[in-house]
């Protein structure tokens, strides 16, 4: 609910006059349905579940009465907005008393509004986004690396061993013959088991990604974790390269995916 806290910080901002519509802050009672329409009747269409005590955010009311008559809210919740029975919301006799009597030219200034503050806050963290991503690719033209994929994996449940594999992407100028990557594989009470020096043949030209895969690195499944100690590129003009420190270049899939988006 992190981003709902941010609009709970900005919220003030929107308060413009006391003539203004506002929002009312609540939680949930308990695990419950929320969706966005009927099925039929006055049956929701169950779209997600909001947990006990989630935030919500209500912003209008809406009385369904066919057949017989439920009363639900006009909420947001994990950066959507929804309906919600109101039964199911934790609110004051006040809050729900005023957001009752909102009239639907006042429930769509709110969610005017809340579009607003999502749009807002969705550029903010574009912005975010784009400035780390910028930050790796700094770091990773710097050493001339960036990994995107640094794991070990179970051989076999046949077989006793542990294996290795990497995704990386070459962020220099030059074109990378080979590299060396020295990991140590560390057992369940943080002990060292070896350190392996594992040869990664090219070519992987500039802002090209190589994939590789080592079988049986240790050969025993105590191998619970592993830390890269050292990465070393031989470029195809002969010239050597040594990176100390390359846990620092391992990035998420999801932010490398956007690597070479932003300039």
């Amino acid at each position: 609910m992190y981003f709902m806290r941010l609009i709970l910080l900005l919220f003030p901002i929107f308060v413009f006059s006391q003539a203004e519509p506002n929002f009312v802050f609540a939680k949930s009672k308990k695990e419950a349905g929320v969706g966005k329409e009927f099925l039929y009747d006055c049956n929701l269409n169950i779209l997600d579940f909001v947990k006990e005590n989630d935030d919500l955010m209500v912003y209008g009311y809406y009385q369904c009465k066919i057949r017989h008559t439920i009363d639900f809210y006009k909420v947001f919740w994990n950066d959507k907005t929804y309906i919600i029975k109101t039964t199911e919301v934790n609110i004051s006799e006040e809050d729900h008393k005023y957001i009752s009597s909102l009239d639907s030219i006042n429930q769509a200034k709110l969610l005017s509004r809340l579009h607003i503050i999502v749009k807002n806050k969705k550029e903010e963290l574009l912005k975010k986004i784009k400035e780390q991503v910028n930050q790796y690719k700094a770091k990773g033209e710097q050493c001339g690396l960036i990994l995107k994929k640094s794991e070990i994996f179970d051989q076999s449940e046949y077989t006793e061993g542990t294996g290795y594999r990497i995704t990386l992407a070459n962020m220099s100028k030059k074109t990378i013959k080979y590299i060396w990557i020295s990991v140590k594989g560390i057992n369940p009470v943080d002990d060292p088991v070896s350190v392996k020096t594992l040869k990664c043949i090219g070519p992987i030209n500039t802002y090209s990604e190589g994939s590789y895969s080592f079988d049986y690195v240790w050969m025993t499944d105590v191998v619970e974790k592993f830390k890269l100690i050292s990465i070393k590129i031989q470029y195809m003009d002969g010239s050597f390269k040594q990176i100390q420190k390359p846990d620092e270049l391992v990035i998420n899939e999801e932010l490398y995916d956007l690597f070479f988006e932003y300039k």
